[in-house]
Order: C-alpha cells, then structure tokens, then sequence
C-alpha cells in the first residue's frame, strides 16, 4: 500500500483534476492507498440522503445495483464516500462487485488517516489492494458536519469524469451541483434516474397511557436503559455484514422489543460513541422513573427516528455506580474543554434548540455492560404490554414488568 501523502493545495494532487470549478483556491488533501486507480475512469453514482432504513426492494438500492452492473469495473474505478447510508452501501456495494474504489472522506484530520481508512476497509469488506482513500484536511476551526460533508461532496464532483444520478433531492445540493454552468452536460448520464422520494416520517412509539409499576420496584434503586428500534447495523455488526444481511433477503431489524431481546442473548449493553462529545464508547441511562418514560420521547429530525421505545432494561443503581457510573455533566461547549478527561465521557450539551436535556437526568458508564456480574434481583425488564412479557420469559429468567 502506498503511504500517506498531503497535498497542499489541488496543484499538488497527482493527476488531472477534471472539474477544479467545484473546489476552492486551498484545498489540502490528505491520500493513502492505491495511487494508480486514478488512472482509471472515475465515475460517481449519486443519491441524495434517503430513508435510513434500508431494504433491497428500494428503489434507490435496485437502481443503484442495476447503475452498478452496467460499466466495466476493469476500466472504471467507483468514487463514493462514508458518513450517509447512500454512500456507505454504494461503497459496499461496488467493493462487493469488485471495482476500485476511491473513498472519499468527509473533510477532518489527516492525523492518523492510514489507521482510519484501514478501519473503514474492514468494516465495509472491501479489497486493501482496490482502495485509494482521500480526506480534504479541515482548515476552519468552525467546522460542522454539515461542512465536513459539503466538502467531501465538492471533491467527489471535482474528481469524477462522469456521474450518474440515481434519486436526486429537487433543490439539493447535488442538483446544484449537476446544474453547475460550467459542468459539461455530456458527462452526466441520466440513463437509471428515478423520482427522489421522500423518506416517512415513523409512528411514535405507543406508550400505553397508564403507566402502572408494582410496589416491589424501588425506583430509587435502579438506572434504566431504554432501547429503541436499531436503523442499521447493530451494535456490533460490521457494515459488511449488515448490508449483506439486507440484500441477502432479511428485513431492516424491528421494534425496541427486538434490541431488548439482542441485549439479552449477548449477555451485554453494547457501548457507543454515537453522538457522545470526544467520541468516548458509553452506556446511557436515566435515573427517571418509568413513569416518565412519555416525556423521555421525542422525534428527533436529523436522525430521523424518535428517541426511545418502551422497552427497558433497569440495572441495580448501586452496583451501576461500583462499575463506574456517573451521573451526566451538563453544560456548554466551553465547559467541555475546561474538564479533566476522566470526566469528559460524562458530559452531555445542556440544552439545544429543540430540547431541554436535563430533563433525561442521564447517567453512563464507559464501556460495554455485562449483565452477568448483576444478581437475579439486581435487574428488571419494561414492556408495554402483558402479551410481550411471555416472549421474553424464555429468554432469560429476570423480573419482567409491563408498563400497561
């Protein structure tokens, strides 16, 4: 594998650039891999940002694969990207069918890229040998994710020959991009487009109205995990090993019932970085008693699922805390960088535009947690109705609660 090399600026980089208009003047570059696939024709496949529950039967994904099966992957190398589940399976999806592939980075760090791009190999199964990575070096200290991928999405129009649009958003930012004045029109092949359409809001989850919790749970006594319909791969589950899943002929997984019943057969509550300030892997739970749980629900539009579902996993408070649990930080962004780094797994943002996030009274503990060191009366599980209590009783042997 060839090393790491930084471009300054697009002069440096180390083949014809065919549509400079989409960068800036300054434009570093980070690239790691295979150097030589930039002799090959480069063609992009675009979709717009699509429902994140992916299913073979899409039309986006059907058209995408049939796209794919058209061009000569011994001529043609593929430029695609991470970070939206567009992107992420025409990534799988072409490395499946073996093309090169030139992986474009949102824009970040160059610190450590060659560890980065090894990783985003792994987990989408791709070939090392067919895999040039690049990353556009973020230069503005005021950077967003949305910018990040705005400049991932600039260089992808920059350096492709070609482009094939597939579900296009009217008024987005690729349309912009292909109604560019300087844009040659013969470079876009509109041969397997389709009408975009738009993803479908979820149902709320039903909270049965009546929450009725017996005497016997001391509510005092335990922090509750709430877990949610999983949209994508599990926790756990390589990328590969997702979308394979997916196309191989399963459905996208299910309710908040089904990641209950997935913590239970791991005998684990996975950690995640997802959305954690610092990227620190945790476990979130609320000290809130189950009777809050309405309240604890909300939409959340950028992610484009609601928060939680009522099924829970409630562990004894005290032996949470011997494992390391803590209580959230809230604050400001300013007070996350004035805390010691023991305590920056903690912190969580205050408040946002559209909620108020003391209100979860959130607590974590860094890392996975494993269900075995708790005794037979130190956990309890939430449904929300009585009918559901008997699909878990044979899973394991806990106290089981419906919220109905």
């Amino acid at each position: 594998m060839s090393g790491l090399t930084i471009c300054v600026d697009r002069r440096d980089f180390p083949s014809a650039i065919p549509h400079p208009f989409f960068l800036p003047d300054a434009t570093p570059l980070a690239l790691c891999g295979q150097k030589d696939l930039l002799d090959l024709k480069r063609l992009a496949l675009l979709n717009s940002r699509q429902s994140p529950r992916i299913s073979r039967t899409s039309k986006w994904t059907e058209q995408t694969l049939a796209a794919l099966r058209q061009f000569d992957l011994r001529k043609t190398a593929l430029v695609s990207s991470l970070g939206m589940t567009t992107w992420e399976f025409l990534t799988w999806a072409g490395g499946r069918m073996g093309f090169p592939i030139i992986l474009i980075f949102p824009a970040g760090s160059a610190q450590n890229f060659n560890v980065v791009r090894t990783k985003a190999i792994m987990d989408l199964g791709l070939d090392d040998a067919k895999v040039l990575a690049l990353r556009p070096i973020r230069t503005d200290r005021k950077s967003s994710t949305e910018l990040d991928s705005a400049i991932r999405d600039r260089w992808i129009m920059a350096l492709s020959h070609s482009f094939v649009p597939i579900s296009i958003r009217p008024g987005g930012h690729l349309e912009k991009y292909l109604s560019h004045a300087d844009l040659n029109r013969e470079h876009i092949e509109r041969s397997w487009q389709i009408a975009f359409e738009k993803s479908p809001i979820l149902r709320k989850p039903i909270v049965p109205r009546n929450i009725f919790i017996p005497e016997t749970y001391r509510a005092d006594e335990f922090l509750i995990h709430w877990t949610r319909s999983c949209v994508g791969p599990w926790p756990g589950e390589s990328r590969n090993d997702y979308f394979a899943r997916i196309m191989d002929g399963d459905e996208e997984a299910g309710s908040g019932l089904e990641s209950l019943q997935r913590i239970l057969q791991e005998g684990k509550i996975r950690a995640s970085a997802h959305l954690i300030r610092g990227g620190y892997p945790v476990v979130p739970f609320t000290e809130c008693p189950p009777e809050d749980l309405p309240k604890l629900i909300s939409w959340r539009a950028g992610l484009r699922r609601w928060t939680l579902e009522p099924y829970g996993i409630a562990l004894s408070k005290k032996r949470l805390m011997e494992l390391g649990a803590r209580p959230v930080i809230y604050g400001t962004p300013a007070d996350f960088d004035n805390l010691e780094e023991r305590d920056r797994p903690f912190f969580q943002m205050a408040d946002s535009r559209s909620r108020y996030w003391r209100d979860e009274r959130e607590w974590r503990v860094v890392g996975d947690v494993a269900l075995k060191v708790l005794g037979e009366n130190e956990m309890a599980l939430f449904v929300p109705r009585q009918t559901e209590c008997r699909e878990l009783a044979g899973e394991i042997r806990r106290h089981i609660i419906a919220l109905e």
